[in-house]
């Protein structure tokens, strides 16, 4: 090429690496003209700049595995001494590897924070997207930082428009998206801010990591956060656990069906059929809530398909005849895992969090020490009512969790306590909503301790068990909340200190002392101490609309004590003692009081015996009266047998017997009794025209009436020493009398004669004139041979 100036060249289209350009360096006499290679040129521009992962052959297309290039970027940082490896906004698939974060790199996106939900649950399109296979993760090292990056599985599908897409993303939720360290222990200080993660089975994993940051992440996965080894503080804020993918799609989110039938499926088991076809298939999880009538159908199912409007709820018990009502629902909101576990853990912190629609909301398990709370929260879907729902579970070895302000709703129990700790040690929830509906108890302490402090208990059952260290209820809103226990003794232990309105309290117009109810059956209950300080006596209210009240002894302490009306008061006049009946409409007739004695029959049920009480008999004003009437058992229920009217007469249903010799001065009846009782009295006369054998309770002392077709017997033993009656043989032919136990078989007569004349009337007279050795039978009267 002939001369020319540097000025004059012409401009390359492009340039390789190897490519040389000149290069003046200097001005004037000491200007010179130097060789460079564009290679050379770049490094000195790009030297200590941020890396792209595009110079490393990232395509970012969605569908080619960038794997190597975006590690070949990281690899290039920390041979650098440490740097930001930048994304640009596009999709990125990693499946070959592992993506590894290094010490001192920061993979970072191109933008600041990814934010959570997208309009109709589209996520295909996010800027700066990794596609993680599901047998891949993403791994951080020691200071290593991830920032403002989504993470979504690999092979995840469109968003779901129907039922079925729905239930398949759910159940194809897999592997971990972001491991923190190796568990070595050797790995620490790692920070995660502004991610979003989606279609995982585990959000993040952090094992034997110290100090770990984690903050403002939205994930949707089916388990959210593990922590396990954090002995040093690991501090997580704002992670909001939701579905995103989803939440808020129209007849998606919750899919219904309301159910027309309930029916035992022949093997004992509940089957349901729907009004319109439910679209199930066998392995599906439904929740079944509404059914009146058969208890065992309200509850999570897994179903077995029968056809397309039939399902059998897998497990489930029938009893009871459907009334009305019920509805299926699949909640393709449901996460079956766990939000955030938390296992051996020093005083980890996590703020401003949020689980939604998990089966445990947090679950702080084995080692897990102190663990800090600060206004997280957890939530279900209410109407659903699931059981199965826990919204802060502390369970293991776990204790001296602190939890502050927020609220756990809609669970199926939203606080359970079940920790084994050697030192007990008490755990305490301070200024939070507890409760919230859901459908069971909303606080249960198994083993281990509890203490809630100005929190809100809404229509909340609190609950305490024998194995419980202690459950305090302290200055809260327990208005409508009622308390339980496993035994009467550990109702006794709750604690309440300061609440509004507990259990024992005052009337909203503080006119009236108020002893709360203990369970949706039960009223309330009071408990005496004696003076050793041991309870030995209970007032109760038991179940019903006419729950009657109690008192009584305690069981163990006092099983018999007794009722005392009159202290030790010097009183001058008696005692009385009112039962009323406070009735707007009196009639005659009406029952005003009763005294019911009762106790257990053999089988050990309560059984009512014998009973007395008054009857109003007359109610007109001014000429009121009344009756005390007694009933007894007998045959299977209660009857009156003896009863002293407003007139004075008394009546007696059954014979008088008196218990000892009547000639004694103490038993023997006067004259006057005997004379206006019985000697002025009509004979009774029994009517027969059949077979028929005399007895004491039927016969004696009474007339016999012996038409056409009767045969008379006689037993001494239904009879016995001085039995007797008239007999009037009003047939036609001579009647007989057959005999048994007698001395002999024929009646005794002082002319011989054995049977009672047609027509004529006879005395049967059965005695023995040496005390029972020698027994007869008399007949006097109109005899016949």
């Amino acid at each position: 090429m002939a001369d020319a100036k540097i000025s004059d060249l012409p401009a390359a289209a492009a340039l390789a690496a190897a490519d040389l350009a000149p290069v003046v360096q200097g001005s004037g006499v000491a200007a010179q003209t130097r060789r460079a290679t564009f290679a050379q040129i770049t490094a000195g521009v790009h030297a200590e700049r941020m890396l792209h992962v595009r110079d490393f052959g990232a395509v970012g297309n969605g569908t080619t595995d960038d794997t190597a290039a975006i590690q070949a970027a990281i690899d290039a940082a920390v041979a650098g001494g440490g740097g930001i490896v930048r994304l640009g906004p596009r999709r990125y698939r990693v499946s070959a590897a592992n993506l590894v974060v290094k010490e001192n790199v920061c993979l970072e996106g191109p933008v600041q924070f990814p934010g959570g939900q997208r309009l109709a649950g589209d996520y295909r399109n996010i800027p700066g997207t990794l596609l993680v296979a599901s047998n891949r993760t993403v791994q951080l090292l020691r200071a290593s930082t991830l920032r403002g990056i989504t993470l979504i599985r690999d092979g995840m599908p469109a968003p779901p428009t129907t039922m079925r897409a729905a239930i398949d993303l759910r159940a194809a939720m897999a592997g971990t998206a972001i491991t923190i360290g190796d568990a070595s222990g050797t790995h620490h200080d790692v920070l995660v801010e502004d991610m979003l993660v989606l279609g995982f089975d585990l959000a993040v994993r952090s094992d034997n990591s110290q100090r770990l940051n984690l903050r403002r992440m939205r994930g949707d996965n089916r388990n959210g956060i593990f922590m396990t080894r954090t002995y040093d503080i690991s501090r997580v804020h704002d992670v909001h656990l939701w579905p995103f993918l989803t939440g808020n799609l129209a007849n998606l989110s919750i899919v219904t069906r309301t159910v027309s039938a309930v029916a035992n499926n022949g093997a004992g088991a509940v089957r349901v059929t729907t009004s319109a076809a439910h679209g199930l298939v066998t392995g599906d999880i439904v929740n079944v809530y509404g059914v009146g009538g058969v208890p065992g159908a309200n509850n999570r199912f897994l179903a077995t398909v029968v056809d397309t409007t039939r399902i059998d709820l897998q497990g489930s018990s029938f009893s009871g005849a459907w009334t009305s009502g019920g509805t299926v629902a699949v909640w393709n909101n449901r996460r079956l895992g766990t939000g955030f576990r938390i296992e051996s853990s020093d005083v980890a912190e996590f703020v401003n969090c949020f689980s939604f629609g998990y089966d445990r909301g947090f679950d702080l398990g084995n080692g897990a020490a102190s663990i800090q709370l600060h206004n997280c929260s957890v939530d279900d879907l209410l109407s659903l009512a699931d059981p199965n729902t826990v919204g802060a579970l502390i369970q293991g070895s776990a204790f001296r969790t602190k939890w502050v302000g927020g609220f756990i709703s809609s669970q199926g129990t939203a606080i359970r306590v079940n920790s084994n700790a050697a030192n007990q040690g008490d755990n305490q929830f301070v200024g939070g909503m507890v409760g919230g509906g859901g459908g069971g108890r909303a606080v249960e302490v198994f083993d281990g301790g509890l203490t809630l402090v100005a929190c809100d208990l809404p229509a909340a059952r609190v609950y305490l068990a024998t194995a419980g260290d202690s459950l305090s209820v302290v200055a809260s809103d327990t208005r409508s909340t009622t308390f339980e226990a496993q035994t009467g003794a550990d109702l006794a232990r709750i604690a309440l200190v300061g609440n509004r309105l507990q259990a024992l309290g005052s009337s909203a117009d503080q006119e009236r002392a108020l002893l709360r109810r203990r369970t949706d059956l039960l009223g309330g209950a009071l408990d005496l101490e004696n003076q050793d300080a041991l309870v030995t006596y209970s007032l109760t209210v038991g179940s019903g609309a006419l729950a009657p009240l109690t008192i009584g002894g305690e069981a163990d302490g006092n099983p018999n004590g007794g009722v005392v009306f009159g202290a030790a008061s010097g009183m001058t006049a008696p005692m009385t003692v009112t039962l009323r009946r406070a009735s707007t409409s009196p009639a005659a007739g009406h029952a005003l009081g009763r005294l019911a004695f009762s106790g257990g029959n053999a089988a050990g049920t309560q059984t009512e015996y014998a009973r007395a009480g008054g009857i109003s008999e007359v109610v007109t004003t001014g000429a009121e009266a009344g009756a005390f009437v007694v009933e007894t058992r007998g045959g299977g229920g209660l009857a009156e047998r003896f009863r002293v009217a407003s007139s004075g007469t008394v009546t007696l249903t059954g014979p008088l017997v008196l218990p000892g010799d009547p000639t004694a001065a103490t038993q023997a009846a006067s004259k006057g009794y005997v004379d206006a009782q019985f000697t002025t009295r009509r004979l009774p006369v029994l009517a027969t025209a059949t077979a028929t054998g005399l007895t004491l309770a039927a016969h004696n002392g009474r007339l016999v009436s012996a038409n056409a077709g009767t045969s008379l017997s006689i037993d001494w033993a239904a009879t016995g020493d001085g039995f007797s009656c008239l007999v009037v043989n009003r047939g036609t032919t001579d009647l007989a009398v057959t005999m048994t136990g007698f001395a002999g078989t024929t009646p005794i007569n002082p002319d011989g004669l054995t049977k009672i004349r047609a027509g004529g009337l006879a005395t049967l007279l059965a005695f023995s004139p040496d005390g029972g050795t020698t027994r007869l039978l008399l007949l006097a009267g109109a005899a016949a041979p």
